[in-house]
Order: structure tokens, then sequence, then C-alpha cells
């Protein structure tokens, strides 16, 4: 005869089953150990991945990278198709997080916060003494339903006394279906907060080996058709466009772009910049003549990554667009003149002049990218020489850190094989790379490099404990190491007048050996000291994890490079300081 913690443990596995969930985190405890338990017998049975990790921070950015892979929509809900067919339609996929109760449900808070913000369906499974427990001062209890206040979409606080049945079936899918913002609305973390009584473990110590299926059909939960406005009523014709795609950009952008001729400026994640249309060294350009002829922009997206983007969507004689199914769209300046979930693509042909004004683009990139190449090239080997030899070299799919290393490859442009690229843009913070590499390697089943500055790596080297029994995936980590915080020398922090303080309370260099550190984690340990040697050992094949420390400059070259576009300004040499490289 089950326990009732083991059949409320079981039933709510058979619920995520049956909405199509495939991933679980799993993070050891003893209030949590129904859930261990039924996940033996859920992977055993081929219903589920398990992934145990430790640490609990650590594992919660191990989710987001597993989130991140995505999954076709015949894997999930049904939805409308998409307009565009030139890229596989993928969602971020569901993935459920599974901790024990006090402290360890806390620790989650950074990733949950960077779900929310990033749109992930993280399902957040926090296990939790009986009510009555909480406030009389007992072991490891606190007031976990909500503990994660607004950044939970929504949150289900299960008594121990649930019954196991199809209401609990119909209460876990309407749940799952928050995260995924279905039928409408945006994805994001819900919480399910799950009291159990004693005794946690199952009779005979193992759980009985039935089917993980509910009686009767699951809730079916469809996706509502993203509502889309008519592109004459969105976008005037006759000016001059740009389409500004940020992270989480709809795909659609592409056919808005190939029918009405217009150039995309893509951030890096943005799932666009290998498009047609898509123009390089977006930074540089929009510091030049050309973008001030730019009289409308479409937004898609969250484009956070420069100050040159947001300085052109707070011009208030421009017309902004905004595209975006979320209340929360991107609009900082409160200049959007519509906003709308959906944009259908134009009909009609597209006029001499658009094809022109796209013509302008490209022309202007080339011109910029050769300047550019010479600019970094010339320069000490820095976070822009890593990045374009990665960029040039490497065909793996592609995980970028926050601070300079993403900002790096904008600068510098796409080149090389059209390949996929992410960052966590959410909250845009260095906590959580490694982690998330090691998900988003994990779920896609192929190797992934990942490149990071060393305090990026540094904060999340604890990702790389990894159970003897769990697998390791295939990593290629490469660390550009400038001695601490290089983003900070290329803003007001970094004037000569503040270098009595920079190193101390900005820069931070960490005096932690990298080489040693990979030992310990049992990684393999390389270093490049040139352009030639990076390349050589980007291009070899290996297993597990690899580690590349790249000892570099802090770039001398980035005030130059922004600048390339202004008149007169392009081949004449600038000191990093003289305009920062981004915000934070």
């Amino acid at each position: 005869m089950s326990h009732p913690a083991e059949k409320l443990a079981r039933a709510i596995l058979a619920a995520l089953i049956g909405a199509g969930v495939k991933d679980v985190v799993y993070c050891p405890g003893s209030r949590s150990a129904p859930f261990a338990y039924a996940l033996d017998a859920a992977c055993r049975a081929g219903h589920l991945r398990a992934h145990v990790r430790l640490d609990e921070r650590s594992a919660a950015f191990l989710a987001l990278g597993l989130s991140k892979a995505g999954r076709s929509e015949e894997d999930g809900a049904e939805s409308e198709p998409a307009l565009s067919t030139l890229r596989p339609c993928l969602r971020p996929a569901p993935v459920a997080i599974i901790t024990t109760s006090g402290g360890a449900v806390a620790e989650l808070h950074a990733g949950v916060a960077e779900a929310k913000h990033s749109r992930l369906p993280l399902l957040v499974i926090s296990a939790d003494r009986p009510a009555e427990m909480r406030g009389v001062g007992a072991s490891q209890t606190t007031s976990q339903p909500g503990i994660f206040s607004s950044h939970a979409l929504e949150v289900l606080d299960l008594p121990a006394e649930t019954a196991s049945d199809q209401s609990l079936n119909a209460r876990v899918r309407r749940l799952l279906a928050h995260a995924e913002g279905i039928p409408t609305g945006t994805p994001g973390p819900v919480q399910l907060n799950v009291a159990f009584r004693e005794p946690l473990t199952p009779e005979g110590g193992s759980i009985t080996p039935v089917p993980f299926l509910l009686e009767g059909e699951s809730t079916k939960v469809l996706r509502a058709p993203t509502p889309r406005v008519e592109w004459k009523e969105a976008v005037r014709e006759g000016m001059r466009t740009l389409i500004l795609a940020g992270d989480g950009a709809d795909p659609d952008a592409s056919i808005w772009a190939s029918r009405a001729a217009l150039p995309i400026l893509a951030e890096p994640s943005s799932g666009l910049a290998w498009d047609e249309n898509a123009i390089p060294y977006q930074q540089s350009l929009l510091s030049g003549p050309l973008a001030r002829s730019v009289e409308q922009v479409i937004v898609t997206g969250r484009p956070t990554l420069s100050r040159s983007v947001s300085m052109l969507l707070a011009r208030t004689d421009l017309r902004l667009v905004v595209i975006d199914p979320s209340p929360e769209w991107t609009d900082v300046s409160g200049n959007a003149a519509l906003v709308a979930p959906g944009l259908s693509a134009p009909c009609e042909p597209v006029s001499c002049d658009q094809g022109s004004w796209l013509e302008e683009w490209r022309e202007a990139a080339l011109e910029a990218g050769e300047k550019i190449t010479r600019l970094v090239e010339d320069e000490p080997l820095s976070v822009l020489g890593i990045a374009h030899t990665v960029m040039a070299k490497d065909t793996r799919t592609l995980l970028l850190g926050a601070s300079n290393s993403v900002r790096a490859v904008d600068l510098v442009g796409r080149a090389g094989a059209k390949r996929l690229v992410v960052a966590n843009r959410g909250l845009a913070g260095i906590d959580g790379t490694l982690a998330t590499g090691i998900g988003l390697a994990l779920a896609r089943g192929e190797a992934v490099t990942i490149l990071l500055g060393d305090l990026a790596f540094c904060h999340d080297a604890g990702a790389l404990a990894i159970p003897a029994e769990e697998k390791t995936p295939d990593l290629l980590i490469i660390v550009a190491d400038d001695s601490g915080g290089g983003i900070f020398a290329g803003l007001e922090h970094g004037l000569k007048e503040n270098a009595p303080t920079f190193e101390r309370w900005f820069a931070t260099a960490q005096p932690t050996s990298i080489r040693e550190l990979a030992a310990a984690y049992g990684a393999d340990y390389r270093e490049a000291h040139t352009r030639a040697e990076l390349s050589e050992l980007i291009g070899e094949e290996g297993k597990g994890i690899r580690i590349l420390r790249v000892p570099c400059s802090r770039p001398s070259a980035l005030a130059a490079v922004k600048a390339v576009c202004r008149r007169g300004e392009g081949s004449r040499p600038m000191r990093a300081e003289m305009r920062p490289i981004a915000e934070e």
C-alpha cells in the first residue's frame, strides 16, 4: 500500500508527463525524498530525464539552459503556424526543478528572476513541511508559498492532505499552462509548493513500478493564435524603416524584412543575426550618419545591449512600432506610437526606394566591417579579437556570457557558419552562465561553446560539480581573462581620474588559478596566447568539459570600433575610456 506522500509525488509527476514535460532538475533533500523515488521510477520507465545537482542556485540556471534549448511545436501545445518557413519554430521547453524545504528554495531566486525576464516556462516544485510547522521554530521551515514574490506568475500551495486524483492533475496542468503562457499570455516561472507528511520513503525502499498514467485523458490546453495587426495598419509606407531585433525576437521578422526589403539590426541572441537582411555592426552603424536618416523603427524582442540602441529608441523624431505579446514590451522612453502582439507581413510589392534603403545599409556594413577587422587585428589580443576568432572559426552552438562577451560579438559582427547563439539577457547578469551552457548541451545532445569572462567563470565555477552518476556534457569553455571586470574600464568608472578606486572596487581581479580549478573538476585545460593558437584549439574535437583560458588585455579599440562610421573618425585611434561600451 502506497503512503500519501508517495502517491502525491507520483501523481504530480504523472501530470507533468501528461503535459509534455521532458526534463526535471532535482536537488537532493529529505523532505523532497518522495519525488526522488518517483523520479527514479519515471526515469527507469523512460518517461522523464532527470538531472541531479547539489547547488540549487546553479541548478536553477541549468534548468534555464534546458528550457532555452527549446522544443518544436509538434512536441508541445498546438498553435497556429508561424509565417516564417526559413527556420524551425522552437519554443522554450517547460522544465521543472525540485528542491527540499527551507533555504534550498530561496537559493533558486536568481534563476527564477532570470526566467521571469527571459520569459522561460520554469516550474519550481518546492517540497515543504505541513502548514502547522510554519512559524513555530521547526527546522528547515519557512513561509515558502510566494517566496519568489512578483517573479512567479502563479503559485499553487498543496497541503499534505491533497488527494491524488483527476482534480490534482487539472490543477497542476493549469499551473503549467500559466508557465507556458497558454492559452494566452507570456511564459514565465511558477511555483508548486507541496507539503509532505512522514513517512517520506515508500514501503520496502522503492516505489511500486506501475505505469505513470492517469485514468482518463489528461487536460489538453491549446495555445491561442497570436493576434496580428495588418502591415498597413501598423507600418507607415514611404518612411525609412529599420527592424530592431533583440533577445526573444519574433522569428517572423525575417518575413517582414524579406517582403518589405527592410534592414534588420539583430543582436547576437535574437535568432536573426544570420538572416539575409541582417546588418552586422549595429553599434558602429548607429553612431554614423545613416542612422540619423531613420524615420521609423519596428522593435521585436528585447534589445538591451548598447547605448546606441537606447539612444535610437529615445528619439522623439521617429515613429516607433513595438511587436510584443507581453504587457512588458520594450519602450523605455515611452515613445511607442503603436504596440501589437503580432504583425502580418506585407503583401504589396516593394518600392525601388525601399530596396535602395536596404542596399545603403549593406554597403555601410561592408565598409564598417573592413575597418573594424583592421582595428581588432592591430590591437593587442583582447575580448574583441577573441570574439572575432570565435565567430569566424567555431561552428558549435554558442552561449555568450554577459558584460563584454556578448557585446564584443555584437561589435565585431557575425562571421563563419550560421549557428544558434544564446545568452541570458533577461536580467543580463553574469551569474549562472556555465550552468546554463551545461543545460543547453544536455538538452540538445551536442557540443556547446561558452564564451565568457574570468569573473563570470569564477562566479559560476560550482556548476562544474557534476555528480558522478550524471551525464557530463561536451563543452568548450573559452575564458577571456582580462584580470577582472573589464567592462567597467569602458564605462565612466574607467576614466583616468577614477584610477585610484578602479581596481579594488570595480575590476575585482581574482587570484583563482583556473588551471587548478579545472583539474579539481576533472576538466581538460589549455591556454591560448595568440589568435593563431586560439583558432587551432577551437578547431580541435574533444569530449567532456574543456576549458580554454585566453589571457588578454582590456580592449583598447572599443571607442574606435564604435566610431568607424563617424565622418573622419574611423581611421584614427581613440582611447577606450572616451566612449563606454555598455550601460552596466
